[in-house]
């Protein structure tokens, strides 16, 4: 929904520079997509990160209030689609594996919060964010729609997989940012929200 990708790249860098040991640029690229908990346990398995959680998560939400208080932009052609779907009646829910106090600031922001039947945080089903299906199948249980008749709109490979392992329907949403993620599963990709006919 917003350009949050390269925003938190360009807000992250000194700080994954100064805590994790041997940290290169390249390695941005396996964060697409993560929630803030699994983003902590992969740099502690995978980097040494030494850093107690707390203060992790503590610090992510300072660089959160700037990236989506401040830095990011509502993707072009978000707000004509939701208000297209809204005029034929199609429900639609907003499934992030960030935490809930970070979709609200993007909410509150763009005053997008009337668009949404449902909201789904990592925060609602126990952390387990994506790739994990958990937070597909609470938004589509939600909607009260079986998965099969729902189309997910994703922009990173672990959200790609969230969807398909809850079995749906996925579009990649290509934004110039995300060319290095992996799209083979999506069945179908755009490049634009205004691309999107409901």
């Amino acid at each position: 929904m917003v350009d949050s990708e390269a925003r938190w790249k360009d807000a992250e860098r000194p700080f994954f520079f100064e805590i994790v040991p041997g940290w290169r640029e390249q390695d941005f690229e396996k964060t697409v997509g993560l929630g803030v908990v699994d983003l902590y346990r992969m740099l502690a398995r995978d980097h040494a990160l030494k850093m107690p959680l707390d203060a992790f998560l503590r610090h992510c939400d300072r660089i959160a209030e700037d990236v989506y208080g401040r830095r990011v932009r509502l993707a072009d052609g978000l707000k004509p689609l939701l208000r297209s779907l809204a005029r034929l009646g199609k429900p639609v829910a907003l499934a992030s594996s960030s935490p809930r106090h970070w979709i609200r600031l993007v909410l509150d922001r763009f005053d997008l919060r009337p668009h949404f039947a449902a909201v789904v945080s990592a925060d609602d089903v126990g952390g387990e964010g994506k790739p994990s299906p958990a937070i597909y199948r609470r938004a589509t249980g939600l909607l009260r729609a079986t998965p099969a008749r729902c189309v997910a709109i994703e922009d990173s490979e672990v959200g790609i997989l969230s969807a398909k392992r809850a079995g749906v329907y996925c579009v990649g949403l290509r934004t110039g940012a995300n060319d290095d993620q992996d799209f083979s599963l999506t069945d179908a990709q755009v490049d634009s929200f205004r691309r999107l006919r409901p």
